[in-house]
C-alpha cells in the first residue's frame, strides 16, 4: 500500500537508446493492463480475486525489492543512503503484503484490524518520507524542517476539517484504534506529497526522474489510501478489490524507478539558492479550514467545540514557528550572499596565488594618486626575484609557486600596516609607500632584500637560495606620474650592476602650473 523514490531518467546513454530500459517499462505497462483485466474477471469469484489481489499482486513488489538492492550497491554518497532507505522501505512494504497475504490464506476470518502487517505498512510509508528529504540533502535543515511543519498545517487542518465534517458524524461509538491506523496512511502520503513539494520541486533547480516516479507512485497511493480508509471504516476490504489496481500502479511505479535509478544514475538534484517556499499554500489551506471548522460548530452545535479549538491553537503556533523558520532561511541566505559579495570583491582586488593585491588594484591606487593634489612625499620600490626563471626549470612550477608565495609572505611581514603591497607580475612585486621620503624607503627597501636572503626557501627535498633586485623611486612632492616607470629604471640598473642590491632614482618633481598674468 506504498511506494519508495529514486532518481535518474528514462533517455539516451551517449546517444543511443537503452533498449532494455524500454523494454522494462513496456513490460510493466503489460502487466498493470493483465492485473487489471484480471481485477475485473475476478470479481465474481472470491478465491480468484484473492490470489489475484495478495499473490499476483506481490509480483512488483518483490521485483522493485531486488532492483533496489542492485542501486545500492552502483550507488555512492547521499544517494547510495537514499537507496538503503528505499530498500528497506520496499522490503517493509513487501513484508507487510505478504502478511496479509498469510492472514487470507491461513486463517478463516482474514487479517484482524489491525494487524501485523500495518506495521509493515506504516514503517514503509514513514521511510518514504525519510528518503525523501534524504534525496533532497542538498537543501538546509532549515528548509527540511519547514517542509515537515508545512505537511503538519495541511494535514492538521484538512484531517480536522475532514473528521469533523464527514467522519466523525458517520461514528456513532467513536473512533476505534483500527480507525486511527486507517486514516494514518492518507496522512503519510500527504506528508510525502507535500515534502516533495515544497523541499523538492520549490527548492530545487530540477527534481531528477526517479524522485518523480516515486512522488507520482506517492500521489497515486493517496487517492488509493483514501479509497481504502473509506472501505475499511464503513464497510469490509477483500483483497483483489478494484482499490488495489490502484496499489500495485503505485508499485510498479516504485518498480521502475529502482530500474531508472540502475540504468540511468543522474546528479544530485541542485538547490536553489533562494527557494520559492510555498509560503502561501499551507498558510491558506489552514486558515480556510479553520474558518470552516469554526462555522461548521457554530452552525451544528451553536458554540465553538473543544477539538476545534486545540486545533486553532496548534495550527497557529504551528504557522508561527513556520514563518519563523521561513525568516530565519532568508536570513541565512542574506548572509551567505553577503558574504559571497565580500569575497568576490576581494578575489577582484587580490592575488591568488601569493594573497597580495593584484596589479589592477595597484594601479587603481596609483591613478587615484595622480589625481591628488601636490603634498607629502611618495615612494615605490619593484622587487623582483633574482633567477627565478632557473628555479622553474630547474624544481618545477609549483616549487615556483611555493617560492613566490614564502617570499610574498616574507615582503608582507617587513613592510609597514600603511604601505601597498601588490604582485605586479611573474616574479615582481610592487610596495606603494606613501608619506615616505627617498631616504626612508631605501632603507625599508634595504630590510625586505636581507629578509629575502637571510634563509633559503626549503620545498620538498629541494633548497632555494633566494635573492632579489629592488628598484626604488621617490617623489618629494606626492607625483605618482612617472614613479613607476623610474622605479623600473632603478631595478633594470640593479641587475645590471650585479643583481642582489637596492638602486634608487627620484622620479620627477610636478611641473609647476603656470598661471597668466595680468593684460593691459
Amino acid at each position: 500500500m506504498s511506494s519508495g523514490q529514486a532518481r535518474p531518467g528514462v533517455g539516451t546513454s551517449g546517444g543511443a537508446p537503452d533498449r532494455l530500459l524500454r523494454a522494462t517499462v513496456a513490460a510493466t505497462v503489460a502487466w498493470l493492463v493483465l492485473y487489471t483485466v484480471l481485477t475485473a474477471l475476478c470479481q465474481d469469484s472470491p478465491r480468484a480475486a484473492m490470489f489475484v489481489g495478495d499473490i499476483l499482486y506481490l509480483v512488483p513488489l518483490i521485483a522493485g525489492v531486488l532492483v533496489a538492492g542492485v542501486a545500492v550497491r552502483r550507488e555512492r554518497g547521499r544517494h547510495r543512503t537514499l537507496w538503503q532507505l528505499l530498500t528497506v522501505a520496499f522490503a517493509a512494504q513487501l513484508a507487510g503484503e505478504s502478511i496479509w497475504a498469510g492472514y487470507d490464506y491461513l486463517t478463516p476470518d482474514g487479517p484482524p484490524a489491525p494487524s501485523v502487517a500495518d506495521i509493515g505498512y506504516l514503517l514503509s510509508s514513514t521511510l518514504m518520507v525519510v528518503a525523501v528529504l534524504v534525496g533532497f540533502g542538498g537543501a538546509s535543515r532549515l528548509r527540511h524542517l519547514r517542509g515537515l511543519l508545512d505537511s503538519t498545517l495541511i494535514i492538521v487542518s484538512l484531517g480536522a476539517l475532514g473528521w469533523q465534517m464527514l467522519i466523525r458524524p458517520q461514528l456513532s461509538e467513536g473512533m476505534a484504534f483500527a480507525d486511527a491506523v486507517n486514516i494514518a496512511y492518507p496522512l503519510l502520503d500527504v506528508v510525502l506529497l507535500v515534502c516533495l513539494g515544497i523541499v523538492g520541486m520549490a527548492g530545487h533547480k530540477s527534481v531528477p526522474l526517479t524522485v518523480r516516479l516515486v512522488g507520482a507512485a506517492g500521489a497515486v497511493n493517496a487517492v488509493s489510501d483514501i479509497v481504502y480508509t473509506y472501505i475499511a471504516t464503513f464497510s469490509d476490504y477483500d483483497s483483489g478489490s478494484w482499490v488495489d489496481v490502484g496499489f500495485e500502479i503505485a508499485a510498479a511505479l516504485c518498480f521502475l524507478a529502482a530500474v531508472v535509478a540502475v540504468r540511468r544514475p543522474e546528479p544530485p538534484a541542485e538547490p536553489r539558492s533562494f527557494d520559492r517556499g510555498m509560503p502561501l499554500m499551507p498558510i491558506l489551506i489552514s486558515v480556510t479550514a479553520t474558518s470552516a471548522l469554526v462555522a461548521f460548530d457554530k452552525v451544528s452545535a451553536g458554540a465553538v467545540g473543544d477539538l476545534t479549538l486545540i486545533v486553532v491553537a496548534v495550527l497557529f503556533l504551528t504557522v508561527m514557528l513556520r514563518q519563523y523558520l521561513f525568516a530565519a532561511d532568508r536570513a541565512g541566505l542574506a548572509e551567505q550572499l553577503a558574504l559571497a559579495v565580500t569575497e568576490q570583491r576581494r578575489l577582484a582586488v587580490t592575488d591568488g596565488l601569493t594573497g597580495l593585491y593584484n596589479r589592477r588594484h595597484l594601479m587603481t591606487i596609483v591613478d587615484r594618486l595622480r589625481g591628488a593634489p601636490a603634498g607629502r612625499p611618495v615612494s615605490l620600490m619593484v622587487v623582483d626575484l633574482d633567477h627565478f626563471k632557473l628555479v622553474n626549470d630547474t624544481h618545477g612550477h609549483l616549487a615556483g609557486d611555493a617560492v613566490l608565495q614564502e617570499a610574498a609572505a616574507r615582503i608582507t611581514t617587513t613592510a609597514r600596516a600603511s604601505d601597498v603591497v601588490a604582485r605586479y607580475g611573474g616574479e615582481e612585486f610592487v610596495l606603494l609607500l606613501t608619506d615616505t621620503d627617498g631616504a626612508e624607503a631605501e632603507r625599508l627597501a634595504e630590510r625586505v632584500r636581507r629578509r629575502l636572503r637571510e634563509t633559503p626557501v626549503v620545498v620538498g627535498d629541494a633548497v632555494i637560495a633566494l635573492t632579489a633586485s629592488i628598484g626604488v623611486a621617490s617623489s618629494p612632492d606626492g607625483t605618482v606620474q612617472h614613479l613607476l616607470e623610474a622605479a623600473d629604471r632603478a631595478l633594470y640598473r640593479a641587475k645590471e650592476q650585479g643583481r642582489d642590491r637596492v638602486t634608487t632614482v627620484a622620479a620627477p618633481v610636478r611641473e609647476p602650473v603656470a598661471v597668466p598674468g595680468p593684460t593691459g
